[in-house]
């Protein structure tokens, strides 16, 4: 059995690259419509887990 690997809160770590981004001046990757499909997703998964049953996921449009 391997050990368990501790990992670091996803949204702190893209916290991190966000604020070295403004630092640097260089280009975020993401974009704010990223960030909605990612809560988006979240939510979907809570529902989905709370109805026990599979989920539509809506496409989002900018």
């Amino acid at each position: 059995m391997p050990t368990q690997q501790a990992f670091d809160n996803a949204f702190k770590i893209q916290w991190e690259m966000f604020r070295k981004h403004i630092v640097r001046g260089d280009e975020f990757p993401w974009t704010l419509l990223e960030g909605a499909k990612g809560v988006q997703l979240a939510e979907k998964g809570m529902e989905s887990w709370q109805k026990r049953a599979g989920v539509n996921v809506e496409p989002l449009t900018a």
